[in-house]
């Protein structure tokens, strides 16, 4: 069976299950590492696009990744990048993809990302954070926390960020955010998670 066919394993999801964001994170290098030589991102994206197919209401790429809540004509672009890529079988793909899904919680995403958009301009919680856990903080600072939330904790694609305000981030975007996410220890990661919590 072609990779552009609709995925089925022989098991569906529910009827009643809505087609919720499956997030393949930490399952990545057990069960999806060298079936493609596309990119660990776009790898991983295909795995949630084919684990949202497995929903009997999902019957296309497109409408997978609006499953997911992304752009229809993104989930057609990744489903025909990491087909042409796959180093395994339509089948062995099926299988892999159906093992790591059993493994990864269920989550819907929606209401995670929807605060996230809630506080784009809000800055309460943010200076409340920087004061406890990063003094040193500079200005613009509070789109890179809430991009860092935005693709730690919604575990949702960097260039979607409501901090872009519905721009594509510029290589010089990409890079201060990854100068950001990378310049946070272990304690100020977990407190800027643990935020997203609390009132804003």
């Amino acid at each position: 069976m072609p990779f552009g066919d609709p995925v089925t394993t022989g098991q569906e999801l529910p009827q009643d299950s809505c087609p919720v964001r499956l997030r393949v994170v930490a399952q990545y290098l057990e069960h999806l590492d060298g079936a493609s030589t596309s990119s660990e991102d776009a790898v991983r994206l295909f795995a949630s696009l084919s684990l949202a197919r497995l929903h009997p209401d999902v019957t296309s790429w497109a409408a997978a990744a609006e499953a997911l809540n992304l752009p229809g004509p993104m989930g057609v672009r990744c489903a025909r990048a990491c087909s042409a890529t796959m180093l395994v079988s339509a089948e062995e793909w099926k299988s892999r993809i159906w093992r790591a899904g059993e493994e990864t919680e269920r989550r819907d995403y929606r209401a995670t990302e929807a605060k996230i958009h809630h506080r784009l301009g809000m800055t309460r919680w943010f200076d409340e954070w920087a004061r406890r856990n990063r003094p040193d903080a500079r200005y613009g600072d509070h789109d890179l926390a809430l991009t860092w939330q935005w693709v730690h904790v919604a575990h949702a694609r960097l260039d979607l960020s409501p901090a872009w305000r519905g721009q594509k981030p510029t290589a010089k975007d990409r890079a201060h955010y990854r100068h950001f996410a990378y310049t946070l220890d272990e304690r100020q990661q977990f407190e800027l998670a643990l935020a997203l919590r609390k009132r804003a």
